[in-house]
C-alpha cells in the first residue's frame, strides 16, 4: 500500500521544460530526476535502489524553493524508510496522510512553478 502510493507520487513523470526564472535550477533538478523516478515502485522494494531514489530526491530538495522544501524533506524521509531490508510498513501507514499532503503540495507547486504535471 505505502510503496504503491509512493510510486504513484513519482511514477511516469512527464517533466517538460521549466520557466527560465529564479526557479530554473529547481525545474532542472526535477527534469534530471525523471528517469530515476519512473521505477519508483520497484526501487522501494530494493534497499539499494531506494538509496538511489533518495539521492535524487535529495538533489531536488536542495534546489527546492522555500515554500516546498519541507514537503520535499517529508517525501525524502518517506523514501529513506525503504533503504532498509525490512521497512516497518505498519508505522508508515499511520504517517501516510502527512506524506500525501506533502505530495499534493509538491505536485501543485511543480505545475504552477515549472509547468510540470507530476500527477500524470
Amino acid at each position: 500500500m505505502v510503496a504503491a502510493t509512493a510510486a504513484a507520487l513519482l511514477a511516469a513523470l512527464p517533466l517538460a521544460g521549466c520557466t527560465a526564472d529564479a526557479t530554473a535550477s529547481y525545474c532542472d533538478a526535477l527534469t534530471a530526476a525523471q528517469a530515476q523516478w519512473k521505477g519508483a515502485g520497484a526501487a522501494l522494494g530494493n534497499p539499494a535502489a531506494a538509496k538511489r531514489l533518495v539521492a535524487s530526491v535529495r538533489t531536488v530538495e536542495a534546489s527546492a524553493p522555500e515554500e516546498v522544501r519541507a514537503d520535499w524533506t517529508s517525501l525524502r524521509s518517506l523514501f529513506e524508510k525503504f533503504t532498509v531490508a525490512r521497512p516497518d510498513l505498519t508505522a508508515l501507514t499511520s504517517q501516510l496522510r502527512s506524506f500525501e499532503s506533502s505530495a499534493k503540495r509538491v505536485e501543485t507547486h511543480a505545475r504552477e512553478t515549472c509547468g510540470v504535471d507530476l500527477g500524470q
